[in-house]
């Protein structure tokens, strides 16, 4: 019984993971839509453009970052000169940003014709 509920919550778990795959998916059924049913559920765009054939790009931008735990990092040096030997202790930290940008070209009539996504957050 107990090894029935760890395989059940890990595949709750695995199931529950964000993925890139599960963002595409959504984003892809806005596709043959008005531009204001993502404004519906997004609010409004950080940006647009017009873009090289005349179409518009609109752009959603989201941004988040966080700085990581301090870690001990350590180094030693060996000095030739007088045969000394030194250590040097550090903390450190990392900022880590996460970033994704979704780009939907319309047409004319504000209809979305395609979709493009970069960063390293575009997941749900």
């Amino acid at each position: 019984m107990t090894r029935f509920l760890l395989i059940l919550i890990s595949i709750t778990l695995v199931s529950a993971c964000a993925t890139r795959e599960r963002y595409e998916a959504r984003i892809d059924t806005y596709v043959g839509k008005s531009i204001n049913v993502v404004m519906d559920d997004w609010g409004y765009p950080s940006g647009s453009f017009e873009a090289p054939n005349g179409n518009t790009v609109y752009t959603w931008d989201k941004q988040s970052s966080y700085t990581s735990s301090p870690s001990v990092q350590t180094g030693v040096f060996t000095g030739s000169s007088n045969g000394g030997f030194f250590t040097g202790l550090g903390f450190g930290s990392n900022t880590i940003t996460r970033r994704c940008q979704t780009y939907f070209e319309v047409n004319k009539q504000k209809v979305i014709l395609r979709w493009r996504t970069q960063g390293n957050d575009c997941r749900e």
